[in-house]
């Protein structure tokens, strides 16, 4: 029957039914006509979405095969600012000369930062994760960034660049070197960066000496506030490892980490804060083991989001929101933070620029 000679009683009885009654009224593909040009816009849409995203969604490879390959090269001229501009009128707030000025530290894992594979090609992190990240920086407005997960030198002074074009003028850096080719940590800061030795620190496991994989960025920095000692870290990831317990090596990088900021503390008198991404909870042996005790104590900073919640990393294979990275503070400096006004930065929902959010310490 066609369309123009049907049944107007019929009709009536049919428009009783719910969709999926039509179908055993016989009149299901009556409707179709009418969502089918609907339904195909739909699904060709959800098709173009799904593989847009699954080419750019990129994680930190295993530590089995962080060795293969070292990604030297330079970020692509196309997304470096152009050296003609004029340099930015900061504003007076961050011009910070005063002892009585606060100095604002952001800790921020930048998530690859860096060129690596990415797919079937080599490319630098993609231009719209390092705007994401520009604009997340600015919006914190640091007068010293420490950083995890950047490269080389080459895309530190690129970030140091973006973010001069942008408005925020930090002159001075400092880029640590560990055993892993691809990722470090660095500093960024309006103030002089002296950098101190690091020993080069190996523990035993399985017969075997390792290195701290990532290192220990360890600075000082010369502030209106006096000098302001800085230990960066990025321990081992909680991803497995083939023949090794990826807690236990985490741990014996804390060891390390812990050591070496006990023999900073001999001085009681030095500031010091340790930061970074320590992948382990707060009730974790890791976590512990960097507080210590006494005149050497390392205070961990407590700090919220707009919303009350404390995560920094969302791990989105297993849907986990996790509190990965600290700000450490020694006795002496612990003081000087203004803890009420320290807080985490809310970025935006599916905020493509890391899968971390950053902290950001107020020292008066």
């Amino acid at each position: 029957m066609s369309m123009h000679n049907s049944n107007p009683q019929k009709e009536l009885e049919c428009s009783r039914y719910t969709p999926l009654d039509y179908s055993s009224a016989g009149v299901f593909s009556f409707q179709l006509s009418h969502y089918l040009s609907t339904f195909l816009l739909i699904i060709i849409g959800l098709i173009t979405f799904s593989s847009t995203s699954c080419e750019e969604k990129i994680s930190t490879p295993d530590w089995s095969s962080i060795t293969t390959e070292q990604p030297n090269e330079s970020p692509p001229d196309a997304q470096l600012p152009p050296t003609n501009l004029p340099s930015p009128n900061l504003p007076t707030r961050q011009q910070v000369s005063s002892s009585k000025t606060p100095i604002r530290f952001v800790c921020y894992n930048l998530r690859n930062y860096l060129t690596m594979h990415r797919g079937t090609e080599k490319k630098f992190k993609p231009e719209r994760e390092v705007t994401a990240i520009i604009d997340n920086i600015i919006r914190a407005s640091p007068d010293i960034l420490g950083v995890c997960e950047i490269g080389t030198q080459a895309d530190l002074e690129h970030l140091q660049r973006r973010l001069t074009t942008a408005g925020c003028d930090l002159p001075h850096s400092y880029l640590s070197v560990g055993a892993d080719p691809y990722r470090r940590q660095a500093l960024l800061s309006r103030f002089p960066i002296h950098p101190n030795n690091v020993p080069k620190y190996t523990y035993n496991m399985k017969g075997k000496r390792h290195e701290v994989r990532r290192g220990i960025l360890d600075a000082t920095l010369q502030t209106p506030k006096g000098e302001i000692r800085l230990l960066g870290a990025h321990l081992k990831s909680k991803r497995p490892l083939a023949g090794y317990d990826q807690a236990e090596i985490r741990l014996e990088e804390a060891q390390i980490l812990r050591k070496h900021a006990s023999s900073i503390l001999t001085v009681p008198s030095r500031k010091l804060l340790v930061f970074g991404d320590m992948n382990d909870t707060k009730g974790s042996s890791t976590i512990r083991l960097m507080t210590g005790s006494k005149d050497r104590k390392l205070t961990s900073i407590e700090t919220f989001d707009k919303y009350g919640t404390k995560w920094t990393q969302y791990w989105a294979r297993e849907d986990i929101y996790s509190r990965f990275d600290y700000v450490f503070a020694s006795k002496s400096i612990l003081p000087m933070i203004d803890k009420k006004a320290s807080y985490i930065l809310d970025t935006p929902p599916g905020d493509v620029a890391s899968d971390h959010r950053a902290l950001v310490i107020i020292i008066r």
